[in-house]
């Protein structure tokens, strides 16, 4: 729709003291010029120099506006008191007219337009300025690099960045002050989008079209708040440096976007090595596993610290009743766990503690299973319970866990049998361990001998009836 322009002079009196100054407004716009270049109007005219400019306004419309007093269809505004403009003309327009009118900083306009230019649209659309792909090149560099546009403004201004938003979860677009080109080749080294924590989001191509640059990345993390950046070789189409301050913006992931990766866990605090006090072995586990033979392979992990390398090796005690302990057997502290195989069924425990190249040994850390005998044909003679002590005494039973496949840092040691030489540890007492497993054995064979004990009763008594009933029906 056609907008009438107003033509009014408005006076403005300011009494100061006394004296009123009358306010003129600024004089008419001329020397004006207009071009068609790369699909952009690109606007000229000459600098008012009688009175302090704020900024132009540039009117076009379809038809002259000379000719009809006045009226247009829409209108830019220049950044300051800049003699040059850039604009992208009206969908479908093939012509337009172009007339410009002064801002003085005190709000006064131009009275009346004095000049108009022409400019003829043609028919074909120019390519976009700058498009690159960082991914997957089909074409060559020759191919994708921008046109150069001569420059058409001299002066200060600069390229800002005025906002960016987030179209869909792969897609950003970024809008510029002024139509921006960029050398295809380097493009990748002047845009990146920075995640939290040092993480980045993959571009996977951009298009630069006049004041608006379109980014295609990979998929967003949804809620994710990332720093979208801008430097050279970016700058204006018209030769405008990108702004010092103006060249980045905020975005945040899109709501359909996929879910953000969850945070990594902090890392654990370095551990202070302590002549004295080595640490012990962290989150021990034991495996049995029945073998053909009947006996059981039993199988050991364990986590360790050796950051500071103060540890020299691991000490192994295996015990057989929780009381006495077999002789000592010295494994590396680089590994990750023991197999033991050919354990026969019943109780088996052992001991393991850290020893540092100072040689002191940790608290100790004691894990045990109490492994059922199989009877083919039968099954299982008991349960399979198992559990933890530490250096306290504090007994903990855990759930059996499979193990499917032995990491390839574990050590074999033997397992030792009934002619073993044992003996206790001075200050390592387990015998609560056994105990446990002892007592839930021996309330299972009450129960049963208790069972075997009723039926047995339920026997007899019927026996006793039957022979009553008998005896009975014989007298008759």
């Amino acid at each position: 729709m056609l907008t009438k322009i107003k033509i009014i002079f408005t006076l403005t009196f300011l009494a100061l003291t006394g004296q009123v100054f009358a306010q003129s407004a600024p004089s008419a716009v001329t020397g004006l010029d207009a071009q068609v270049f790369q699909g952009e109007i690109v606007v000229q005219w000459d600098a008012i120099t009688s009175d302090p400019i704020d900024y132009y306004r540039v009117y076009y419309s379809g038809e002259s506006i000379l000719d009809n007093e006045g009226l247009y269809d829409d209108f830019e505004v220049t950044d300051g008191d800049k003699t040059t403009l850039n604009f992208l003309p009206p969908m479908g327009a093939d012509e337009l007219y172009i007339a410009v009118i002064a801002v003085s900083i005190n709000g006064m306009e131009s009275e009346f337009f004095t000049e108009e230019a022409r400019v003829v649209i043609d028919e074909e659309p120019l390519p976009p300025t700058g498009v690159f792909k960082d991914y997957d090149e089909n074409k060559s560099p020759e191919e994708q690099k921008p046109v150069d546009i001569p420059s058409v403004q001299t002066g200060g201004a600069t390229a800002r960045l005025l906002k960016g938003t987030v179209i869909n979860p792969e897609k950003i677009v970024i809008e510029f002050s002024a139509s921006m080109t960029v050398d295809s080749d380097r493009a990748p080294e002047g845009l990146k989008i920075d995640g939290p924590g040092g993480t980045s989001l993959q571009i996977k191509n951009i298009t630069l079209e006049a004041k608006s640059i379109a980014i295609t990345t990979e998929t967003q993390e949804r809620g994710t708040v990332y720093n979208v950046k801008f430097s050279e070789p970016f700058e204006g189409r018209s030769g405008q440096p990108l702004d010092l301050e103006d060249r980045s913006v905020l975005v945040t992931g899109h709501a359909d976007g996929k879910d953000p990766a969850p945070p990594e866990p902090p890392a654990p605090p370095a551990r202070v090595s302590d002549p004295m006090a080595p640490p012990d072995l962290q989150n021990v586990t034991i495996v049995p596993e029945l073998q053909a033979n009947g006996a059981y392979s039993v199988t050991l992990q364990w986590t360790i610290d050796n950051t500071p390398g103060d540890l020299y090796g691991i000490v192994a005690y295996q015990t057989r009743d929780g009381q006495t302990f077999g002789p000592p057997s010295l494994l590396p502290i680089d590994i990750g766990g023991v197999q033991l195989a050919d354990v026969t069924p019943g109780f088996f425990g052992i001991y393991l503690q850290t020893i540092n190249i100072y040689g002191y040994v940790s608290p100790g850390i004691f894990q045990y299973v109490n492994l059922p005998q199989y009877i083919p044909g039968y099954g299982f003679y008991g349960d399979l319970t198992f559990g933890s002590m530490n250096a306290d005494g504090e007994v903990l039973f855990d759930e059996v866990e499979e193990v499917e496949e032995v990491p390839e840092n574990i050590a074999t040691l033997d397992a030792i049998t009934d002619e073993t030489p044992t003996e206790t540890l001075e200050g390592v007492d387990h015998s609560a361990a056994f105990d446990e497993a002892a007592l839930q054995l021996n309330w299972k064979l009450v129960t049963l001998i208790a069972s075997a004990v009723a039926v047995l009763i339920i026997l007899i008594m019927g026996y006793i009836a039957l022979t009553s009933k008998k005896n009975g029906s014989a007298e008759v």
